[in-house]
């Protein structure tokens, strides 16, 4: 369509913005945010913490908070015309059309959904998502800033215990 001119025509329309979405406002000044919440008519989200060990509260706050405040600002947004929320840098599976995320126990895959197992299942508690982000929040509204990293790791260690 744009032929030669497309590099041209998409510098004209996006504006690169610093913001973190794991602070309030998306981190943006409120005259920047403001801006973009009259003018922006596309957002596209591939914001993520792809790091397989990352403490559980740093990956908690950038991959489920920050998608949820990054839909609250979309939402206040008059032009918006289209939210691209990319997911993960990560799939499982091959599957087409509409696909509901669902917390999976460890150790379960979308491969395990439709195959029936020769080995009899393990009883692993399933994941509440809300009681993971009430535990979080507590947990930083109760200890120092300094021990949230060391009673994040005591934590993990107890339920990875009591499921072995």
């Amino acid at each position: 369509m744009h032929g030669e001119s497309f590099e041209d025509f998409m510098l004209r329309k996006l504006v690169p913005v610093v913001g973190n979405v794991c602070e309030s406002n998306l981190g943006m000044d409120p005259c920047t945010a403001n801006e973009i919440v009259k003018n922006v008519d596309v957002i596209i989200n591939v914001a993520a913490n792809t790091t397989f060990d990352e403490r559980y509260d740093v990956a908690l706050n950038t991959n489920t908070r920050g998608p949820s405040r990054l839909l609250g600002f979309a939402k206040r947004c008059k032009k918006l015309d289209t939210f691209l929320h990319i997911s993960t840098a990560y799939v499982n599976g091959e599957r087409q059309g509409l696909i509901m995320e669902k917390p999976f126990h460890m150790g379960q895959t979308i491969v395990e959904e439709s195959a029936t197992l020769k080995t009899p299942p393990v009883s692993i508690p399933a994941l509440d998502i809300i009681a993971e982000i009430e535990l979080d929040s507590d947990l930083k509204l109760s200890v120092h800033e300094n021990d949230v990293a060391q009673k994040i790791k005591r934590i993990g260690s107890a339920k990875v215990s009591n499921v072995l």
